[in-house]
């Protein structure tokens, strides 16, 4: 079962409009900012960018948009996390 299937038709979310006078309510929908089709999506709207710049550093660089450098992911494998309050630590397998 899927987030998708089981939780859909029962929680909605409420998106305020005008300023908060009115509202819509739409089923929830899954997020896909971590997915392999929002980075390549992300890359192809960088290339359509071309010499676009962004002032970055208190506006003393500019930045070509598809110059940026974009990061890898980092595998969270071998890492430590804090649990119980900060008193016990676990490694991530």
């Amino acid at each position: 079962m899927t987030f998708e299937n089981s939780f859909a038709p029962i929680i909605t979310v409420r998106h305020l409009t005008n300023k908060g006078t009115s509202y819509t309510i739409e089923p929830v929908k899954k997020e896909n900012w971590m997915n392999e089709e929002f980075t390549k999506n992300e890359k192809e709207r960088l290339k359509l960018a071309g010499n676009l710049m962004i002032m970055s550093s208190k506006g003393t660089t500019k930045i070509k948009l598809h110059e940026m450098q974009v990061s890898a992911p980092v595998c969270p494998k071998g890492y430590y996390i804090s649990s119980e309050k900060g008193t016990c630590r676990r490694k991530l397998s």
